[in-house]
């Protein structure tokens, strides 16, 4: 006969393991970075392109690529995204604190996007070029992904995002030294590839189907 003592310990080991499953459960916002790492990328590429003449997109060149991003990236965020959160494992620290913060992190440079188109040419005075503010965006947008990487790895236990983390960080920097050069879109594009779109193709591999 099993006696009480036994049954409690049954049970909290029971609970202990399902916790240790839990905590280790694969996280699930890969498509999430895929999405938009490679739009941004493919956004910054052709609008590199064009600059250095090597294609031409005409009347759909300055804002076009990236509104085009924007507007498919969110769409695809709420509609193919939304599939991540019905697999098991959504509900584990990773993966609530993954999806919190790039929810954040997006949320924040569209606005910081739409911000700079209206501010954009306020500061000709000081002799700031128009445009030029949008030469920010890229090392404010690595700077962000970094630190949403490092929380993420953090809270999913996945060593290897840290290393994304100070990628990110790296590509921020660089960035920086290139204000206002012409190439500073194609190292926004390559950092937008390896920055979030292999991270989130790694995890999308990762993912499980029914099972955690």
């Amino acid at each position: 006969m099993t006696q009480p003592g036994q049954d409690v310990a049954s049970d909290l080991a029971y609970v202990k393991s399902l916790a240790e499953e839990g905590r280790d459960a694969p996280l699930l916002g890969g498509r999430y970075y895929l999405i938009w790492g490679g739009l941004i990328g493919l956004a910054a590429l052709f609008a590199y392109l064009d600059d250095v003449e090597a294609i031409s997109l005409g009347a759909a060149s300055g804002y076009a690529p990236w509104v085009t991003a924007g507007v498919i990236g969110w769409i695809l965020s709420f509609t193919v995204g939304r599939g991540a959160s019905a697999k098991p494992g959504a509900l584990t620290l990773g993966n609530k604190t993954a999806f919190a913060a790039w929810l954040a992190v997006g949320i924040f440079m569209t606005i910081f996007f739409i911000t700079m188109t209206i501010i954009h040419d306020n500061y000709t005075q000081f002799g700031v070029p128009p445009y030029f503010l949008f030469n920010f965006m890229f090392p404010v947008s690595f700077g962000f992904y970094g630190v949403a990487f490092y929380a993420t790895a953090v809270a999913a236990r996945l060593s290897w995002l840290k290393g994304i983390a100070v990628l990110s960080w790296l590509f921020s920097v660089v960035c920086l030294f290139m204000l206002g050069s012409q190439h500073l879109l194609l190292v926004g594009a390559v950092g937008s590839f390896f920055c979030a779109a292999l991270p989130g193709l790694l995890l999308l591999r990762s993912e499980p189907s029914d099972i955690v």
